[in-house]
């Protein structure tokens, strides 16, 4: 009996399958179409196994869920402990600004605008030795969505190439999901070698989970600008490159123009493959120098890279030279295709990283326990008090409580407050209220960033109103290099901390009086030569209040050297000044136990706001004009205070002002001021670093 056809077909292969007795052509080509199908099918099964087991979670476009951003990780140095680091700290950014985004809502924030949900994906490349296993499992703990690795087996094209092949994973990765669109934006950065060249881009772009928002508001809101690079590094053609920040960037004369000229023919083939047509010799290009980005996906033109990789393929270099290579035409048409196309290239400048003076105090001693009462009883209409828990805020609290101080440092960061400074005092020999700290390192809360802030000075006044203690009040004495020694070896478990904020290696270490005429120069050397024997870089010295010539006079002109950055507070936050560290004070009123000449500075929550504003716009956006020094110190701005309620200094919420002065902060933060025309801000900003 004949065969049937679907018996030839699928039990008749090879000899059993009698395909030359078949007549009908049209079953022949029918089978052929069922075959290329299949293996189609089985390729496209193969590929999505072989990028990730994820992409089951993502097979389709959500049109109202959140938009989808891409981090691509250039990582041929993530094997470098110091620049994994580095690397993981971005991308922890960027997972704390999509919690923020997410947990908007959490609290009653006054007139700030909510940031848009987002997800986000990280594409990794990584020496083939390397444990991609482990790279995944870090970084899904930072926050990211998916992770996808891509093996490096010769580092030729070096970012560049990893980059390309990144895009086309992503780009198979969209097909392959069947979305009908691709990522929003994107982030590229990778691990550069210079080490101060890596670490302010990498602040620029992505130092604080603000910096992030701001990227992404503006990239969603604003269809004129495409791509936003680090401050100071943008090279554009028809502008003088003497304002970029890393002048080796340019040639010797800091002519822009002369930047392109060793790659504008490797930059015209580029542009030949990618539309067929010639480039004009004198196209106005920008390009964002070392490479690292972000970008409105749609305006970057994936598919022009795509198009020519296969021609790039064989033009890759495997030796390494500072200029005149494939690699940096290809640098320069990363930009240079979208702003031929009209996108605007902003730059957005290094994070603000404001640092809240924090008062250890309140708990369980007698004087505090009484401070709470006279305020939660006084009839000074003038004074705030803490808004309650059942309103969404912190209360009377005791801060021996670990899950008030939990709160505290989640609530720091969701308004975008960098770090706490905690007020350290040092006392006959001994730590001086020194439990709350104490209590920290031990159970990790708050769990934010700090730093000490040494109150080598007695009790003030208030503190000792009472008359039975003011017998108890210990001295402050400086001692010797015994004292010295019992002092540093009680700080070292702070310095040593993972959350301890330092500068260069050194912890930073404020001291509030540095022109006390006791204060011993020989000291600071002996605290810093303990600092590096401990395995720190020293100790990074700051002085509030004082001037330079205060310091000179007290320990030597040569001696005031050994500080390293001066910090005057300011009343009026609409005041500039210009030293390496800012800060400013919420309000002042010490009222409560001053009857009698008492000093009153009340701060209204819209001009905090407004001051900080200002403070923002002057700082943020003068940094390629300002010198180098802030690369390594970031803009640290500190406010007095977090919780000084005694003298009414405080961001916490409050009776009258709710969550005001904290939303100040979140909004400024998320909003962080861009360079958005290049030529005219350098036209105001006429100074050579």
């Amino acid at each position: 009996m004949r065969r049937s056809i679907f018996r030839q077909k699928f039990i008749g292969i090879g000899k059993r399958f009698p395909i030359r007795k078949l007549k009908n052509v049209t079953y022949i080509s029918l089978l052929i179409m069922m075959l290329v199908l299949v293996c189609n099918f089985l390729l496209r099964l193969l590929l999505v196994v072989d990028i990730t087991a994820d992409i089951q979670h993502y097979t389709v476009k959500r049109p109202n869920g959140p938009k989808r951003i891409a981090l691509f990780v250039q990582g041929y140095g993530v094997d470098d402990e110091i620049i994994w680091r580095d690397i993981t700290q971005c991308i922890r950014n960027v997972g704390q600004a999509k919690q923020l985004a997410d947990n908007f809502s959490q609290y009653p924030w006054v007139n700030v605008q909510p940031p848009e949900p987002f997800e986000f994906d990280v594409f990794i490349s990584h020496k083939e030795k390397t444990s991609f296993v482990d790279i995944k499992s870090t970084i899904k703990l930072l926050g990211a969505d998916r992770v996808f690795g891509s093996p490096i087996l010769e580092n030729e094209g070096y970012d560049v190439k990893q980059f390309i092949d990144q895009l086309e994973l992503a780009e198979n990765l969209a097909t392959n999901s069947k979305s009908s669109s691709h990522y929003h934006s994107f982030l590229k950065i990778h691990t550069k070698t210079k080490v101060k060249w890596r670490r302010v881009v990498l602040d620029c772009l992505c130092g604080s989970p603000g910096n992030v928002l701001t990227v992404l508001q503006t990239l969603g809101s604003d269809p004129n600008i495409g791509m936003i690079a680090p401050q100071g590094f943008v090279v554009q053609r028809s502008i003088n490159c003497a304002n970029v920040t890393f002048k080796h960037i340019c040639s010797t004369k800091y002519n822009a123009k002369e930047i392109f000229e060793s790659s504008i023919e490797n930059m015209k083939l580029l542009y030949r493959e990618m539309y067929n047509k010639e480039l004009d010799s004198k196209s106005d290009i920008a390009f964002s120098a070392g490479t690292m980005f972000w970008c409105r996906y749609e305006d970057f033109g994936a598919g022009l890279w795509l198009k020519i990789r296969s021609w790039l393929s064989v033009r890759w270099s495997t030796e390494y030279k500072a200029d005149g290579q494939i690699e940096h035409a290809v640098e320069r048409m990363f930009g240079g295709i979208p702003f031929l196309n009209n996108v605007t290239i902003a730059e957005i400048g290094l994070p603000a990283k404001p640092i809240a003076t924090y008062h250890p105090d309140y708990h369980q001693l007698d004087r505090f326990k009484r401070w709470w009462s006279l305020l939660r009883h006084t009839t000074n209409g003038n004074l705030v008090r803490p808004l309650l828990e059942k309103q969404g805020g912190l209360g009377y609290y005791d801060m021996t409580d670990v899950n008030i101080r939990r709160k505290q440092g989640e609530m720091a960061k969701a308004a975008g407050i960098h770090g706490f400074m905690y007020n350290h005092y040092w006392l006959s020999n001994n730590a001086v209220m020194g439990k709350i700290p104490e209590l920290m390192l031990q159970d990790g809360y708050p769990d934010i960033p700090f730093m000490f802030c040494w109150m080598n000075e007695q009790f003030p006044d208030i503190w000792v109103s009472f008359a039975e203690e003011k017998k108890l009040q210990p001295e402050q004495l400086y001692g010797g290099e015994c004292d010295w020694k019992t002092h540093f070896t009680y700080l070292l478990p702070f310095f040593r901390h993972q959350n301890y904020i330092k500068v260069k290696g050194k912890p930073v270490l404020v001291i509030k009086h540095a022109n006390k005429t006791d204060l011993n120069s020989t000291m600071v050397k002996y605290l810093n030569g303990l600092a590096q024997e401990s395995g720190l870089n020293g100790i990074f010295w700051v002085s509030p209040h004082a001037k330079p010539s205060d310091i000179s006079n007290a320990m030597g002109a040569t001696n005031y050297q050994s500080f390293d950055a001066t910090l005057p507070f300011q009343h009026d936050t609409k005041s500039r000044n210009q030293r390496n560290f800012w800060g400013t004070f919420t309000s002042y009123d010490d009222s409560l136990f001053n009857n009698v000449n008492p000093s009153i500075h009340h701060v209204s929550s819209e001009d905090f706001k407004s001051g900080i504003t200002s403070y923002f716009e002057q700082i943020l956006t003068r940094f390629p004009t300002s010198g180098l020094k802030e690369i390594d110190t970031g803009h640290i701005f500190f406010i007095s205070a977090w919780n000084n309620w005694s003298n009414q200094s405080v961001l916490e919420p409050t009776d009258k002002h709710g969550f005001s002065y904290l939303s100040a902060i979140k909004s400024n933060q998320e909003n962080t001021p861009l360079v958005r025309d290049r030529e005219q801000f350098y036209k105001d900003y006429r100074i050579s670093i």
